[in-house]
């Protein structure tokens, strides 16, 4: 294993597996995986009035404001420790963010899983979700007893946000924000690009296989 890589942006179109494969990274290198969806989503459980507000936006297909997004994510990271590594997924969503985020906590690496945009529509139409963010999908991860989470023994249901129309919205977003932040760390020489829609255990062995053999 290479201890020098232990700060990772994982990045991808909705439905590209990061959730999946950011687990197995996290095990494999001993860190937290950060998910910015469920860190603003347990806002939205709450009914903070910062809640309510993402609630509005997400409902609509849109992104949470950056001042907000850059708040949540740096406490969560604060609380980490010194030199602790960490998986960071969903965030940054673009430039300004990128920028803030090598102020702050410089990255080693950006792993990029890529797929087509009517692969992620397909595959999400499928996404199940518990009410504490445990993921599920109906054709690659079925949980145990229909509809009900294997770890908290919740509902499982579909996301609003995973319905085609606001996912085909949301893909539109994400393309045209991210396309500059992937700019910006290739000129770093910090992306590393896989294929996503290889299996998901194909997906786990190139990105394992990397973190093994990079120097």
């Amino acid at each position: 294993m290479n201890k020098n890589i232990n700060k990772i942006i994982l990045m991808g179109p909705q439905g590209s597996g990061k959730t999946t494969q950011g687990d197995r990274m996290a095990e494999y290198l001993d860190v937290e995986q950060i998910r910015a969806g469920n860190i603003l989503r347990k806002e939205i459980r709450a009914q903070t009035d910062l809640g309510k507000q993402i609630d509005h936006v997400v409902n609509s297909g849109g992104l949470a404001p950056n001042e907000l997004v850059l708040n949540l994510m740096f406490k969560t990271i604060d609380l980490l420790g010194d030199d602790a590594g960490f998986i960071l997924d969903g965030f940054p969503r673009d430039l300004e963010q990128a920028e803030a985020l090598d102020l702050h906590y410089p990255v080693d690496k950006v792993f990029n899983i890529e797929i087509s945009d009517a692969e992620a529509v397909r595959r999400l139409e499928q996404r199940r979700v518990c009410p504490n963010g445990h993921v599920f999908h109906l054709e690659y991860h079925k949980p145990a007893k229909e509809n009900i989470c294997d770890i908290c023994e919740k509902q499982l249901m579909q996301r609003k946000d995973d319905k085609p129309a606001i996912v085909k919205n949301r893909l539109a977003i994400y393309r045209q924000e991210t396309s500059q932040l992937l700019d910006y760390y290739k000129k770093q020489n910090k992306l590393v690009v896989f294929d996503g829609e290889q299996s998901i255990k194909a997906v786990t062995k190139d990105i394992l296989d990397y973190l093994k053999n990079a120097r």
